[in-house]
């Protein structure tokens, strides 16, 4: 049975964190003749409440505290001396590829975004030192990897335009943002007569947060049964449109738990990005999310393989510079957009086992 090790660096543990490494080792395990374990660099003075949350939700991974600063990657190398089986390693971003690299037989990089161009359009570090850091970590993922995991093809495409040569198709699997099955137990809620638009998510820069708040300001002035809902923290422009709109907008921080039934309750899920690199190449777990809770998406174009996948699977609309009149989405349009969702964006899908068993394959010469 291969022994492989999934790595993380500098990750802590989230919603995504949980969707996207936890629930991915355990299915990897479930699945395929393998045995993977979960090994999470962790900074220092997050370490101690890290291992015991990270611990509670997997208990076979290991946890350990990235010694001194990120840079100093040789430093914490120090600590691979107590794991053993070093044969293979899947590597989630950058900094994680360059950790393991020297250390496994075999590397694969787990690429999640267009690293250096989410530190040039977004500034992501505020830090010249570790802008440069991550940059040169991707150079060396991208060139030295064994076989990637891609979250889209268009990363794909950015991949091999960095490295200047085609990816042969047996060295890579394209595998999005995926949910882990679940029978969603959904509680009686009072279904609106008006039209529901829902936004779920952050309010960072590549979230395109103004632009939403405004895109259903004007929306909500031209259509008097249109109604708005933010799954998100507090922020000053949603103050304000609340303030316009008492009766048809209201903000909401739920407990994980409790989302799937507030987006059940809505008709369109809305998902707007810039048109950047960053935003060209992404996979945001929130279009599976919409989808699975049965809601159409409102969605930028350009963003991955998310907007071509909208018009070609008819589970949408392409929105530009404002929103159309919007109608309810009846019952079975919205059973229909749920098995959507089964087929692409389930890990358990046929489609998407059969591109982690393309990985699983390559390991075995």
């Amino acid at each position: 049975m291969k022994q492989i090790h999934y790595i993380t660096y500098n990750d802590t543990y989230s919603g995504i964190y949980q969707s996207q490494v936890i629930d991915v080792v355990s299915f990897l395990n479930d699945n395929f003749d393998v045995s993977v374990s979960l090994i999470a660099f962790i900074p220092i003075r997050l370490w101690r409440a890290q291992k015991q949350l990270i611990k509670s939700k997997l208990p076979s991974a290991k946890v350990f505290p990235i010694l001194g600063s990120l840079s100093e990657v040789k430093r914490t190398g120090v600590l691979l001396s107590l794991i053993k089986n070093k044969e293979i390693a899947i590597c989630r971003g950058p900094l994680a590829f360059v950790f393991a690299e020297n250390s496994y037989n075999n590397v694969i990089y787990d690429g999640r975004a267009a690293v250096e161009a989410e530190v040039i359009e977004y500034n992501v570090t505020g830090s010249k030192e570790l802008d440069v850091l991550l940059i040169d970590a991707e150079k060396t993922a991208i060139n030295n990897a064994d076989y990637f995991i891609s979250v889209s093809s268009k990363l794909i495409s950015y991949l091999e335009e960095k490295l200047g040569n085609k990816i042969p198709t047996e060295k890579y699997s394209i595998i999005p943002c995926t949910l882990t099955s679940q029978n969603h137990k959904v509680d009686e809620v009072s279904i609106s007569e008006n039209v529901r638009v829902v936004y779920s998510g952050g309010t960072g820069a590549w979230q395109s947060f103004e632009k939403v708040v405004g895109l259903l300001d004007e929306s909500m002035s031209r259509q008097s049964n249109l109604e708005a809902v933010f799954l998100t923290k507090e922020n000053s422009f949603l103050t304000k449109l609340i303030e316009k709109y008492p009766e048809r907008c209201e903000r909401k921080w739920l407990d994980h738990s409790e989302v799937y039934n507030e987006l059940s309750s809505c008709d369109y899920g809305i998902l707007l990005r810039d048109d950047k690199i960053t935003n060209r190449v992404a996979s945001p777990v929130k279009f599976a999310e919409y989808l699975n809770a049965g809601l159409k998406v409102l969605i930028s174009p350009n963003i991955g393989d998310f907007s071509e996948f909208v018009k070609e699977n008819n589970c949408g609309l392409l929105i530009n510079d404002e929103l159309p009149l919007l109608k309810k989405v009846k019952t079975e349009e919205k059973q229909k957009l749920k098995f959507l969702c089964q087929k692409f964006f389930y890990k358990n899908s046929r489609l998407v086992k059969q591109e982690y068993g393309k990985l699983i394959l390559s390991l075995y010469p």
